[in-house]
């Protein structure tokens, strides 16, 4: 199995990266194929409704940045881990234009392509408690699952984060992090 996950965070060594990290570690030692994407690496734009995505125009989308080089990635991965910190009660600013830019996966009937089966697992860190930002969980479960009719294997998600590698002590978090992506089948 091609497993990406993709980090929302602008932080590469900070508790969201921690525990993708470890989901990807379970998934390795089960024997799927990882790649790990830092949306912080990338420079792209929001969708600009230009609906050259809907017309045919393009295999993907018409604006021209960093962004094409994940929708491959995105199209081949048979599981995907989101990973995101909660900033001001949502996903990161990297996270939504990523997610905006999947406009392109729906066809010019509004039919949904290449997502459709897929799993996926979301990652949440907030520096609150972690029942604060339940709506953030709701949201990437709303979207990925019921909406992009992709699979749901587990939503990990952790609080009282505020230090870059405060999520060192909830051993337990990591620990359920890395099964998920052991269980991975």
């Amino acid at each position: 199995m091609k497993v990406l996950a993709v980090i929302g965070s602008p932080r590469k060594n900070g508790n969201t990266t921690a525990m993708v990290n470890a989901v990807c570690k379970g998934a390795a030692a089960a024997g799927h194929e990882i790649e790990v994407v830092h949306l912080t690496d990338y420079k792209m734009q929001g969708c600009v409704a230009c609906c050259a995505c809907k017309a045919g125009k393009v295999e993907y989308c018409a604006v021209n940045d960093d962004m094409q080089k994940l929708y491959g990635k995105i199209v081949a991965a048979d599981c995907l881990v989101i990973g995101t910190p909660v900033y001001m009660g949502q996903v990161t600013s990297q996270m939504k234009a990523f997610f905006d830019r999947w406009y392109t996966f729906l066809d010019s009937n509004y039919q949904i392509h290449h997502l459709p089966g897929k799993k996926f697992i979301t990652v949440t860190a907030s520096g609150a408690p972690a029942e604060a930002f339940q709506s953030v969980t709701d949201y990437l479960n709303y979207w990925l699952g019921s909406f992009f009719k992709m699979q749901l294997v587990q939503n990990i998600v952790a609080g009282q984060l505020g230090p870059e590698d405060a999520i060192k002590g909830q051993p337990e978090i990591l620990a359920m992090a890395e099964a998920a992506g052991r269980n991975l089948k």
